[in-house]
């Protein structure tokens, strides 16, 4: 019997955990009950990383999240447990190479669990800027068969100072120097976000407010985000579940 994968949501229920949901239906047929697992980390009842059989799943998606892996703890009671699950799960996901694609949020879990940092001064606003593979990139079987250069949505105030750990860079962009990396054999993360569509772009815009935007920009955001084509980006979610769609249990 094939695995189901895990999505392991790093953010509290609403229109954006919601738009990923839907992302992975309308674009790898994924959906809870059909191939697809999910469990929140801010739950008060979610597993801890250290109780899960992870030969139980195909692969793993961590996603992004609005809460901090390095700042101070938001009002959210549950900020701290959730920085505690996502390292300790993204440390075992490394070591025992299991199939795992990280999400902007997830990307910098990984890295801070191999003891790497975080650094403030390349975030990126709502935008679509240009992705370029690295040599590595163009040779690895996730990412060989998208274009040299590629757009897609970022959205970020921190980003990763390098890949500890042997992890090797994918991708690059002009601002924000890694975008997308690999440890071992099978386990990614992306700075960018390959699950974000136009039109989930627009959901975000109308989340975040002034977070992400100065306020009386949004209209400029709007424009810019939307004329984007993203979709090659959107294919590395799509490829990465279906290199790994098939996996038994173990």
């Amino acid at each position: 019997m094939s695995a189901p994968f895990l999505l392991a949501v790093c953010r509290r229920p609403g229109a954006i955990a919601d738009d990923e949901i839907s992302f992975l239906d309308q674009h790898t047929g994924l959906a809870p009950g059909r191939g697809l697992d999910v469990i929140n980390l801010l739950d008060d009842g979610c597993p801890e990383p250290g109780a899960l059989e992870l030969g139980t799943w195909a692969g793993v998606l961590i996603t992004g999240s609005p809460l901090s892996l390095t700042g101070p703890l938001s009002p959210d009671p549950a900020h701290e447990r959730l920085r505690e699950r996502v390292l300790a799960l993204s440390l075992r996901l490394v070591q025992e190479d299991v199939p795992t694609l990280g999400l902007c949020f997830g990307l910098q879990s990984i890295v801070l669990a191999l003891g790497g940092s975080l650094r403030d001064d390349v975030g990126e606003e709502l935008q679509a800027p240009v992705m370029t593979l690295t040599e590595a990139g163009a040779a690895d079987p996730l990412t060989a068969a998208l274009a040299p250069s590629f757009r897609a949505y970022v959205g970020h105030s921190q980003s990763v100072t390098g890949l500890p750990g042997g992890g090797v860079v994918l991708a690059t962009g002009t601002r924000c120097p890694i975008q997308m990396g690999r440890w071992g054999r099978n386990v990614y993360g992306t700075q960018f976000h390959p699950e974000i569509t136009t039109a989930g772009m627009r959901v975000r815009i109308d989340a975040y407010g002034d977070a992400y935007y100065p306020a009386h920009e949004r209209a400029a955001v709007i424009e810019r985000c939307d004329a984007a084509d993203v979709r090659p980006a959107n294919r590395v979610v799509s490829s990465f579940v279906q290199r790994y769609r098939g996996r038994t249990r173990s």
